[in-house]
């Protein structure tokens, strides 16, 4: 191969990145251990115990994958347990922000909760689809949340579900990640926008 050549070649995979086939990408879902106190929001105390989401997704396999540009794709997948889990956690932190007493299922250091959230994931993903000179992403996650008041034996549900999109000309992996954590925010506000504290228990709006 010429001089030329070589840098050719490399300024290509520079710009577009070598073809990885089957190589894993770690999305980290949720991103963040807590945040700031959301303005205006508050749970009244409300003692809830959030169960791992059952994953009804058409493929469970992964999280997504990225085309690379000359071939090849790579997997995005959850550094380390389910994505029922990751959802339960994301919901736990948004709940606290709003002045919940929220915990994951078994967490709760014994105390008796006031209600217990669960559901069902039916899609999470994420896509990255590298052209030329920038990368096409897309999201997309839907879930159904159930809350089961343990005062009046009532319960609640709603289906959320949302999709999400973006265009980068140099694509790093927390791009993936930052937009769908995004999305799992936006539907779980969308959620807690429907519903309201009601003496001890959640109703909707």
């Amino acid at each position: 191969m010429t001089r030329m050549g070589r840098i050719a070649a490399l300024c290509i995979c520079v710009l577009t990145g070598c073809a990885a086939k089957g190589e894993r990408v770690d999305i980290v879902i949720p991103t963040t251990a807590g945040g700031s106190a959301v303005a205006g929001a508050g749970g009244a105390g409300l003692r809830v115990a959030v169960a791992p989401f059952d994953d009804a997704r058409t493929d469970r396999t992964h999280l997504g994958s990225r085309s690379h540009l000359w071939g090849g794709t790579s997997h995005f997948d959850l550094p380390k347990g389910t994505v029922g889990e990751a959802v339960a956690k994301a919901l736990v932190q948004q709940l606290n922000r709003r002045g919940w007493q929220a915990s994951l299922a078994g967490q709760g250091g014994g105390t008796q909760p006031d209600a217990t959230i669960s559901g069902t994931i039916h899609d999470l993903s994420v896509n990255a689809v590298s052209k030329f000179g920038y990368t096409e992403l897309t999201a997309k996650h839907a879930m159904m949340v159930r809350v089961a008041n343990h005062g009046d034996q009532s319960s609640v549900q709603e289906r959320v579900l949302g999709n999400g999109s973006d265009e980068v000309f140099w694509f790093d992996p927390e791009d993936a990640q930052q937009l769908v954590n995004e999305l799992v925010d936006k539907n779980i506000e969308k959620f807690l926008a429907d519903t309201k504290v009601e003496g001890r228990a959640v109703r909707l709006r």
